[in-house]
This record gives structure tokens, C-alpha cells and sequence, in this order.
């Protein structure tokens, strides 16, 4: 599920996102954006970027192309970025400067991949290697060798693709126009806000019904299985929970919540056997609040990468509320003035509220 990171809403983010990257890239002309990277000999501080899908938009056209981070071209072009001018830092080393007070190395970065999709092995994880960069993938546990339908986003937008349906009309939303791909991306946004407000069974049931409503869809699982989950850790990815069934956190009932968190953890740690990571845990959408906080204390996972947009500071005054900065299509420039903190607010500016 892609990130609902608290901020600006999303009807203000196309013209900030453009005003952002102009202010990036004169930065970046002038020289100063490479200046400040350079003198950055800070070792208190970390960057952590979020993606999710490493892929071209036409290559699975049934997936929600929201969830598409960068495209291939696009990624490795950041990845040369962080390899000469940033250290990216293993899951380790991060636990180790929170437990042990360690230093981080300058303009450190942590690489961090969510939902598991199978373009990561691809598209992401060559370029990694080749480049020496380390990284982090979280997986909701129940998904990775699990026939099932997909994750209910891709769903939505697919049967909103293949309908053929004109309008709909939904129950305390109203109704929605569907003629068009605007519109249909329009009423995914929609329908998606509306579900995050459900508890988690109910939403789950909620969207089914939606869909069923709409139109007869192929299965959409893309998430990969334990045996290449297994290859990739061995060759240096830690891979990570994403919570067990892909439920908003704070859509459980407490109860509900400690059966997943400790599900999860136990599932990556039998599954990972002697490669299993540090225990850590990325929330699916981002959504904490300080009931979950406490569940993620006391199922004893080490640190929590929750829904702040910016970069974390040493000691973590919130280590299970990790700060992440998620990449949204944007040029070179703009992707390396959010890692500046003191430009942090160019980041700020694309918060994206997705599902």
C-alpha cells in the first residue's frame, strides 16, 4: 500500500512539486546543492527514501500505476546519485547507532523498499548490487506465496479500467463520474480515502463489493515468493515485515494488532532463518498512531518506520516512528535536495496521500 504520509494534501501537491523542482534544480546549477553535500560531515543524522514499484507504468497496465516510484532509467540515474555523493547504510548499522550509540557516516542513507512487489528483483536489485548499495525490502507476511486475488489498490484500479460503467454511486461518498481515465484515477483516490477511514474487515469487505460491482478482473498477486525472498537476502537484502495482512495498523482492534505484529515477526524470522534482519517493521500506509507504538514496543521489534517526512536525527527521539521520505517520480535535482535538511521543506511540499 503506497504511503499517507501526514502533511499537504494531495490537490496542492502537482504545482509543489513543480515550484520544488525548479528550486531544486537552480540549486543544483548554481553549484550550491553539491557544496552543501560536500562540507555534510554531520554523523548524527540519517535519510531514509521509500519506494515501491521500480517499473515502466505500461509494462503490468492492470497495476495501480500510482505505486510506482521511479521508472528503471529513473532509479538507477538516483542510485548513481547516492553512490557519489551519499553512504548508504545497512539495516545493521542503523540498529546499531540507535542501540549502541554508534556514528553514522556522513550523508548516510537508508534505501528502503515496500510491499514486495517481483519488479524489485528485476528492475531494483541488479542496480543495487552493481552499485554496492545496500537496502531494506518489507513484505506483509501473508502475501509471499499466497495465491490470492492482490493487493485490494491494484484491484481497484483495475476494475475501474475495465468497467463498463459510466458513474457510480457510493454510499457516503456519492456519486462518481468514471467516463474517463481522469476520472477513474480520480474516483480511485476517492474510494481509496474512503476505505482508510474503515476498519480493516470492513474496508476489506467494503472494497470486494466495490469491485465486484465493476468488473471481472484477473488475479493480480505480484508479490515475490519466500525461495527468491530466501536468494535475495542471501545476496545482501534484509527483508523485513510489512505487518502480516497488509492492515492499516491503526484500523485494528488491539488484539487484532498484537496477533499481527507478532505473526509478521515470527513468519520473516522462520522464513529468513539464519538471514533473518534486525527485527524492524515499516507500517503499511504509514498509518501509527501511539496505540501501535506501544504494540510494536511490546511484540519487541527494535525500531518502527512510521509516517513523518524528513531525516532522523541521532539519538531517535521516536525509533518507532521513523521518518521516511517517499520517491514520487521526480527529477534528479529535487531527489537530491530532500536528503539537504536544510531543505528539508522541498521535501515537505510532495507529501502524497496515497492509499
Amino acid at each position: 500500500m503506497a504511503f499517507a504520509f501526514r502533511g499537504a494534501s494531495p490537490g496542492h501537491r502537482g504545482p509543489m512539486k513543480a515550484l520544488a523542482g525548479k528550486a531544486a534544480s537552480a540549486l543544483a546549477r548554481t553549484g550550491l546543492l553539491g557544496a552543501m553535500e560536500a562540507v555534510d560531515r554531520a554523523t548524527d543524522r540519517v535519510g531514509i527514501l521509500a519506494y515501491h514499484r521500480i517499473d515502466e507504468p505500461e509494462a503490468e497496465p492492470d497495476l495501480d500505476p500510482g505505486l510506482i516510484s521511479a521508472t528503471p532509467d529513473e532509479f538507477r540515474a538516483q542510485m548513481e546519485v547516492i553512490a557519489a555523493h551519499y553512504t548508504a547504510i545497512s539495516l545493521e548499522e542503523l540498529v546499531s547507532a540507535h542501540s549502541e550509540g554508534r556514528p553514522l557516516p556522513p550523508r548516510a542513507v537508508l534505501l528502503t523498499f515496500d510491499d514486495g512487489y517481483q519488479d524489485f528483483a528485476k528492475n531494483a536489485w541488479p542496480v543495487l548490487q552493481g552499485l554496492g548499495l545496500p537496502a531494506v525490502l518489507f513484505v506483509p507476511t501473508d502475501f509471499p506465496d499466497n495465491p490470492g486475488p492482490g493487493f485490494w489498490w491494484d484491484r481497484l484500479h483495475c476494475a475501474l479500467a475495465r468497467t463498463h460503467e459510466r458513474g457510480i454511486e457510493v454510499e457516503g461518498v456519492g456519486h462518481l463520474d468514471i467516463t474517463n481515465v481522469a476520472q477513474r484515477r480520480a474516483a480511485h483516490r476517492v474510494l481509496r480515502t474512503r476505505a482508510k477511514t474503515l476498519p480493516h474487515a470492513e474496508a476489506i469487505d467494503w472494497l470486494d463489493q466495490m469491485i465486484d460491482r465493476l468488473a471481472d478482473i484477473p488475479p493480480l498477486h505480484r508479490v515475490l515468493g519466500w525461495n527468491a525472498l530466501r536468494d535475495l537476502a542471501r545476496s545482501g537484502l534484509s527483508v523485513c515485515s510489512h505487518g502480516h495482512s497488509h492492515a492499516l495498523c491503526n484500523r485494528l482492534p488491539s488484539d487484532e494488532l498484537m496477533n499481527d505484529l507478532v505473526t509478521s515477526k515470527s513468519r520473516i524470522e522462520v522464513e529468513m532463518g539464519d538471514v533473518a534482519p534486525p527485527p524492524v517493521i515499516a507500517y503499511p500506509a504509514s498509518a501509527c498512531d501511539a496505540k501501535v507504538y506501544r504494540a510494536v514496543e511490546e511484540a519487541n521489534y527494535a525500531l518502527a518506520f512510521g509516517g513523518e517526512r524528513g531525516v532522523n536525527r541521532l539519538p531517535l527521539a521516536s525509533p518507532f516512528d521513523l521518518a521516511r521520505m517517499p520517491v514520487i517520480r521526480y527529477g534528479t535535482a529535487l531527489f537530491r535536495a530532500q536528503l539537504r535538511p536544510s531543505v528539508a521543506r522541498l521535501g515537505r511540499m510532495l507529501i502524497d496521500r496515497r492509499a
